[in-house]
């Protein structure tokens, strides 16, 4: 998520336990399920309620497919229907301003393939699926193979989301990127350019569009089943990755049984605020580590007292920030850049290692996860992040709650983000409090969570299968944000989820429940 300090590098896809249930179907209404629930009877029905009125709202306006070239190649023996879809700006109105979504369906090699292909949510907010401009013949070149057990039965649906980079319009901030490719300044110097150029982006925005008051979650899930509308898809399985399971949710509050099944992976569920909970969510994430540590014989031996040292030396950046090539290091930048190597997954076995050397005052090994000092990204469109974060969580979060936590989990918390100051310069929309609401939905869900994600961590994932009473929730101990994407067994578990949604049939992962293999001197 944008709002995230430790926001993990774009998805390259490349690369037990079940959760309390709180409610169960009967009929129409949920109603308590058997044992101790996690949400009261009128509180399932309060949220069937709300679902039940989404869903009857007026049908989102029929997108239509217009057929037109690739993007990337396709592989010999492969087929695929390329082209983009044109829907209105607004539904309901007359089209003011058509927007284009780029197009791309991954066939199946069955034939006939299964009605309800799988339709991916793409992460972000900003994201491609299909990659930056120089990486987009290597994306599609993973995406082929990562999909290729969805596509033995059905077919595959990716497609650019409403405002980012390949979508017309885009609500992107050239004015942003160009900061970026610039050298880093004095952070007051740094403050005033990107206010600046925040507003300078928003008034060519509200003129050219898209409108930045419209791009959000709920626009996102309207322009999901509005694809699959266009695309002949009655019904569809869901296949999403982080905030990607933002927008799942909201589809399936909304699609009702348009929704055959989903695979959320990093679960951000719409009753959290990611901007209150920064402070507590990485000081969870350093107790899991430092835990699991002392609880390896090994680890425990080679970096005894790990936790004090790295508070000391925390403490030690916060009264004098060291000083490096590339710019003076505090005690907050230090912490996101272990969060952003517990958010990648792949460098977990090392962090006892890593924050070891760090308590040492060697500070060469954060060096690769220290995140930039400008808040431009050419390959991500800003303005469908700022749209979208400062309508959901920026502008949503109580700053009492946020100052709370920071005192409170003090060492171990993160630089604050620059949503203050950006969102405040940005026209976005305002939240409909029954956004807010949990998804209550019969619709057979597996949600899957990395015990080390910092952005997205399991205890989101257990809070929104509580209200899911056809969900699993499977947490991966030595993972970071985005198993399916790192972990073979886990794309597995997702693609026989789709083939069959029985979340009391599913075979977790062995390895699933297994903590890390730290590495050791």
């Amino acid at each position: 998520m944008w709002g995230s300090a430790w926001q993990p590098r774009a998805c390259d896809l490349r690369r037990g336990w079940t959760a309390p249930r709180g409610c169960a179907t009967q009929g129409v209404l949920p109603t308590p399920a058997t044992g101790p629930p996690s949400v009261s009877a009128w509180a399932c029905r309060l949220l069937a309620a709300v679902t039940l009125a989404l869903a009857a709202l007026p049908a989102a306006a029929q997108g239509r497919f217009v057929p037109g070239p690739c993007i990337g190649e396709v592989p010999p023996g492969e087929l695929a229907t390329c082209g983009w879809v044109e829907l209105p700006e607004r539904r309901g109105e007359p089209a003011r301003r058509v927007h284009r979504l780029p197009v791309m369906v991954l066939r199946s090699r069955a034939l006939p393939p299964a009605p309800d292909p799988v339709l991916y949510l793409e992460g972000g907010p900003g994201l491609s699926p299909f990659g930056p401009a120089d990486g987009v013949d290597e994306r599609m070149e993973a995406w082929w193979s990562s999909t290729a057990a969805f596509r033995r039965t059905r077919d595959v649906i990716l497609y650019e989301p409403r405002g980012a980079v390949r979508a017309d319009p885009a609500a992107d901030c050239p004015e942003l990127d160009r900061l970026a490719a610039g050298p880093p300044l004095h952070p007051r110097r740094r403050d005033t350019l990107e206010a600046g150029a925040v507003a300078a982006c928003a008034d060519r925005l509200r003129r050219t569009g898209p409108d930045p008051a419209g791009l959000s979650t709920p626009t996102a899930a309207e322009d999901a089943l509005a694809v699959a509308d266009a695309l002949g898809a009655g019904v569809v399985n869901l296949y999403a990755l982080s905030y990607g399971t933002h927008v799942g949710l909201e589809v399936i509050r909304r699609g009702g049984p348009r929704v055959r099944s989903a695979v959320l992976d990093g679960v951000f569920p719409p009753d959290v605020n990611a901007r209150e909970e920064q402070a507590a969510l990485a000081h969870r994430a350093f107790r899991r580590l430092f835990e699991d540590c002392a609880a390896n014989r090994r680890c425990r031996a080679a970096f005894p007292d790990l936790e004090t040292r790295v508070a000391e030396r925390l403490r030690r950046l916060e009264r004098a920030p060291a000083k490096l090539l590339s710019g003076p290091l505090g005690a907050a930048m230090a912490v996101d850049a272990v969060l952003s190597a517990m958010a990648d997954g792949e460098p977990v076995p090392e962090l006892p290692e890593l924050l070891d050397a760090m308590a040492r005052g060697r500070y060469d090994r954060l060096l690769p996860w220290l995140r930039p000092s400008w808040t431009g990204d050419p390959d991500a469109a800003e303005g469908l992040a700022l749209s979208v974060e400062c309508r959901e969580t920026v502008n949503a979060a109580d700053p009492a709650r946020v100052a709370a936590g920071l005192a409170r989990w003090a060492p171990f918390v993160p630089a604050d983000d620059p949503g203050p100051r950006l969102c405040a310069g940005w026209p976005a929309g305002d939240r409909d409090p029954a956004e807010r609401l949990p998804v209550a939905s019969p619709v057979p869900v597996l949600l899957l969570s990395g015990a080390y994600d910092p952005v997205t961590p399991p205890e989101w994932g257990e809070r929104a299968a509580s209200t899911l009473p056809r969900g699993r929730h499977v947490v991966f101990r030595s993972a970071g944000h985005g198993v399916t994407l790192l972990d073979a067994c886990a794309a597995g578990m997702a693609v026989r989820f789709i083939e069959r949604p029985d979340p009391a049939a599913l075979v977790p992962c062995p390895a699933a429940a297994r903590p890390p293999a730290f590495l050791t001197r």
